[in-house]
């Protein structure tokens, strides 16, 4: 007798809102679940933004080609959210329209689509930035719902405190969210939150948005019956802190890696995508004519927002460069920064302008991850001195290229890298510059460089994307069996994975 696979709903949704931190998880959530015999998965996608008409799916006698072209229309206007801009009486109607939809839209309409009519798309638009084409296989049998309820009307319910949005999950085991995302599920159905991060509440002048904070509370708040799956133990560690109920309702699976990353010797094509991606933001779209030689650089890897300390960086940069040690080993060096701009990102732009302008900083923007294993694996280092984070991808990224990371002293740092990093006190710009000088030009740079590379190479394989898949399944099989997950044994395991032994200290 066939044994009946454990049905799983994945929230996809957030995979369509760039490249790495939690997008890059939930696609490589999907790819790690589905690889899983005993499981079959089903991606959940819905708009981000509210529209003045909420989607209305075919009807049961719908043909095949009016179901279609009905759900290529829903694909369309989730790719397309709506412009912020226009008209005023336009950004007033849009704003009703949105209050409207929080106050009077109580239950989800989903429907299936066809995985093998849409792949194309689907795959653009949801797993292309992550996972390596051989991946686009998942979704030749994959399965898929669209849900016509967007993450705006859920986020204005909350604040609003009504009652969340109802979803039928009849027939599902688990229902896996990428933050917590209030619904109320059909019994039978368990609802696990991929949680990520305490920032909000914790870092809150960093946060974009007043209503984010508030946002972050509510939904945490009316997701007690949730199980909590952290992506590091010191993520778990806050949340617990401050919702204590959660303890027993929580453990720790880290974020697995990509297989899109590696060392690749490829230096002549670091001036070609340095031409192709350069940023318009800080002006330097048009301007320094082509090299002959790549230039020597370390990297600043991250969206420019304010608790990813570019200031710092660019001011410890600006610093060590005319050090003589480094002046002498590096007589050109560069710092070459990866991001988009997020949010209360000007001051960054700002401080970067002019040295954009002389050609001292590379800003570059929209780089796939193909480009960026070039650029990890032809720079000196990368220097990650964020002030707040939950997991961060970068650093282990930069170990999969057999780049150096130098990172700040944070707790989810020294657990997430262990002995495989330099740190530095991302309030210093001192400190930052002592790493980058130690690593570049000191004695002990060429030592220093092998210990971490090795390091390096050792620490990734703990984020392999096999042992996390057992560590999901570990976890599964338990809440299956009516067996809730001891957080504490779960953690203790983890922990036996990713504990750090003799992390190497800051510079002095």
């Amino acid at each position: 007798m066939t044994q009946r696979k454990t049905r799983v709903l994945l929230d996809l949704t957030l995979a369509l809102r760039g490249y790495s931190g939690i997008p890059q998880d939930t696609r490589l959530l999907y790819k790690t679940l589905s690889l899983c015999p005993e499981l079959e998965v089903t991606g959940l996608l819905y708009p981000a933004a509210v529209r003045f008409r909420r989607h209305k799916f075919c009807g049961p006698s719908a043909s095949r080609a009016e179901r279609l072209a009905n759900q290529a229309c829903f694909l369309w206007a989730m790719n397309e959210p709506p412009s912020a801009g226009g008209s005023l009486p336009r950004r007033v109607a849009r704003r009703l329209s949105a209050e409207l939809a929080a106050r009077t839209n109580t239950r989800a309409a989903t429907e299936e689509t066809d995985a093998t009519a849409f792949r194309q798309t689907l795959w653009r638009s949801v797993f292309a930035q992550s996972l390596s084409p051989d991946d686009m296989s998942l979704l030749q049998g994959g399965r898929f719902r669209f849900m016509n309820i967007s993450s705006e009307a859920m986020h204005r319910r909350v604040v609003l405190n009504r009652s969340p949005i109802r979803l039928d999950t009849n027939g599902y085991d688990f229902f896996i969210v990428q933050t917590a995302r209030p619904m109320r599920i059909t019994p039978g159905t368990q609802q696990l939150v991929r949680y990520h991060d305490m920032i909000p509440v914790m870092q809150a002048d960093t946060t974009p948005h007043l209503r984010d904070i508030r946002w972050h509370h509510h939904s945490i708040a009316q997701s007690i019956g949730s199980y909590f799956v952290c992506n590091s133990e010191p993520t778990r560690e806050n949340l617990v802190d401050v919702y204590p109920e959660l303890r027993d309702r929580s453990t720790t699976i880290p974020y697995m890696l990509s297989d899109a990353f590696r060392p690749e010797a490829n230096e002549a094509m670091v001036n070609s995508i340095i031409r192709s991606r350069r940023s318009s933001a800080t002006g330097g779209g048009s301007q320094r004519r082509a090299r002959r030689r790549s230039p020597r650089y370390i990297m600043g890897v991250s969206t420019l927002e304010p608790r990813k300390n570019f200031a710092g960086l660019i001011q410890a940069f600006n610093m060590v460069r005319f050090r003589k040690p480094v002046a002498r080993t590096f007589p050109n060096l560069k710092l070459l920064i990866v991001g988009s701009p997020g949010w209360k990102f000007e001051p960054i732009l700002r401080s970067m302008r002019e040295l954009v302008a002389h050609g001292d900083i590379i800003h570059l923007e929209s780089v796939t991850a193909e480009e960026l294993r070039v650029l990890y694996s032809q720079a000196e280092a990368l220097v990650y001195p964020s002030h707040a984070e939950g997991f961060g991808f970068p650093p282990l990224e930069a170990m999969q290229c057999d780049l150096p990371v130098i990172a700040s002293d944070i707790p989810e740092h020294r657990w997430v890298l262990g002995d495989a990093a330099m740190y530095c006190n991302s309030y210093d710009v001192n400190s930052i510059a002592d790493s980058i000088q130690r690593l570049l030009a000191s004695d002990e740079s060429a030592l220093l460089r092998r210990e971490l590379i090795d390091r390096g190479r050792e620490r990734i394989e703990r984020y392999a994307l096999e042992r996390c898949r057992e560590q999901w399944m570990e976890l599964l099989d338990r809440l299956s069996a009516g067996r809730p997950a001891v957080a504490d044994e779960l953690s203790a395991e983890s922990q036996s994975h990713f504990v750090a032994h003799g992390p190497m200290d800051r510079a002095a």
